[in-house]
């Protein structure tokens, strides 16, 4: 009988230290495999975003000629001063008499990607050299939108036409 209880007590003590000492230590295990199941997971995310932010600055690097051009005609100030010698060159270049410019910011505008400018350009020329205005000012690099021409023949130059022309120019924010 003493076998018994002696087995029985073994049995019990091994049981009791089983819920007291084993039990603990393999909820606590568990839980970490759990949190480190979930950091890796994290971990793997945040390589993946770190990865796609890499590719993406490689991308810039490789495509920076392209942004440079973007930036050419679609500058990030307005720049006016460039606007107004442009214009000045395009004339000069195809054989237009620039007479005036006015240049103001268009109020009203609320895109949240790019403002305009508007330009008022008078011109004195014949006809072959203002085509060849608008083709220069079509190669421009600066973008430029005519919204409206205008032509009277010239009182003070005869065989001439006065031209006046409305367009924008647009700049980012």
């Amino acid at each position: 009988m003493q076998k018994n209880t002696l087995a029985a007590i073994i049995f019990s003590a091994a049981f009791f230290l089983v819920f007291v000492l084993v039990l603990p230590q393999y909820d606590s295990i568990k839980t970490a495999k759990g949190a480190l199941t979930t950091r890796r997971n994290l971990l793997a995310e945040r390589t993946a975003a770190v990865n796609k932010i890499v590719e993406a600055q490689k991308q810039v690097q490789s495509r920076q000629a392209d942004i440079n051009k973007i930036k050419s005609f679609l500058p990030e100030r307005k720049q006016i001063d460039e606007v107004v010698s442009s214009i000045q060159n395009i004339s000069e270049s195809s054989g237009m008499q620039l007479l005036g410019m006015i240049t103001s910011a268009v109020p009203g505008i609320d895109d949240n990607r790019y403002k305009k400018i508007l330009v008022g350009v008078d011109l004195i020329g014949q006809y072959p050299a203002f085509v060849n205005f608008l083709k220069l000012l079509e190669q421009s690099l600066r973008l430029y939108d005519v919204s409206e021409i205008n032509a009277a023949a010239s009182t003070t130059v005869p065989g001439n036409v006065n031209f006046t022309i409305k367009m924008n120019a647009y700049y980012l924010k």
